[in-house]
């Protein structure tokens, strides 16, 4: 139990943060059924609206307190079926941000790799083409992935692809990954998202395309994956693609040109900085992020943010 807990104070905390801040929208990647329907019911009496709802009263100059958004990032599949089933059931609205390249080919995204490779190679120390891969201490694993981490959200595709492609070659001639075994989850796929698409509780819109960090693109190439991934979602949804969300989200990711290539297609985008929506730039709206070990009380926590 938290401190705001043992004395009581969320209620009148959560609202004067609504009086002043107004409503905010929560961030998930993987999430587990039950702990979804934990974290969202913790955060009673604030009542889960759909994206754009939220967005339009901001819009319109409207409250938002009492109010927030869920949305879900990266279109994975069994996080899609389960969370997706979840809001059924509940009427929760819910969005879920999809990188529409994820779902066109058979490629998972680098960073789903990254993840799998630091949890399957030992502790080794490599000297491949790409150059001198230290894996061999937790210190040293950590600098790698961070190294990595950081290019990927800031550099192009081809400033990281190698490495990590390299590694996981050598991983799987090695026998320590299986691409079969070990692979990263597979995509929702498109005939789900029409058929999800269908129930009032769900919503589909942008990642982008490749799940490259939009400040890492040029004007051009960002201006095709907003409009080409727009157009792939309307045509699988039938419904409206309004909103964006930034791949990796942070400052450095989004970089200074991106919002306002978003504004020519998108009623709003969503970064993954923290904080609630009242009087935020539509187009760099914050998030509140929940993770798998987040406990109830820990989201209560959370939302107070500004």
């Amino acid at each position: 139990m938290t401190l705001i807990e043992r004395l009581g104070t969320y209620r009148p905390l959560r609202a004067l943060a609504a009086e002043l801040f107004g409503g905010f929208i929560l961030a998930f990647h993987d999430l587990a059924a039950h702990q979804f329907r934990e974290l969202i019911e913790s955060l009673a009496p604030d009542e889960p609206v759909h994206l754009s709802e939220l967005v339009d009263r901001l819009r319109q100059d409207r409250s938002t307190k009492g109010i927030f958004a869920i949305t879900v990032d990266d279109g994975v599949r069994d996080t899609v079926r389960t969370l997706g089933a979840v809001a059924q059931e509940r009427h929760w609205p819910i969005t879920f941000f999809l990188p529409t390249g994820y779902l066109d080919g058979p490629e998972s995204m680098r960073f789903q790799w990254l993840r799998q490779i630091l949890t399957r190679v030992p502790r080794v120390r490599l000297a491949l083409r790409s150059g001198v891969i230290d894996l061999s201490t937790g210190a040293a694993r950590t600098r790698f992935r961070r190294r990595v981490t950081a290019c990927m959200y800031t550099q192009p595709l081809v400033e990281y692809a190698p490495v990590i492609d390299e590694l996981v070659g050598h991983a799987v001639t090695q026998g320590w990954l299986s691409p079969q075994d070990d692979a990263p989850p597979a995509p929702i796929s498109w005939h789900d998202v029409t058929t999800l698409s269908g129930h009032p509780a769900i919503r589909f819109e942008s990642h982008g395309v490749t799940h490259i960090a939009a400040a890492a693109l040029s004007p051009e190439q960002l201006d095709r994956e907003l409009r080409e991934s727009q157009d792939r979602i309307q045509a699988h949804t039938r419904r409206p693609c309004r909103h964006f969300a930034y791949p990796f989200g942070g400052p450095e990711s989004i970089g200074p040109v991106a919002p306002g290539l978003v504004a020519k297609y998108y009623e709003s985008a969503l970064t993954m900085s923290r904080g609630r929506v009242r009087g935020r730039n539509p187009f760099l709206l914050p998030r509140i992020p929940l993770y798998a070990g987040d406990s109830a009380a820990r989201a209560r926590v959370k939302v107070l943010t500004r």
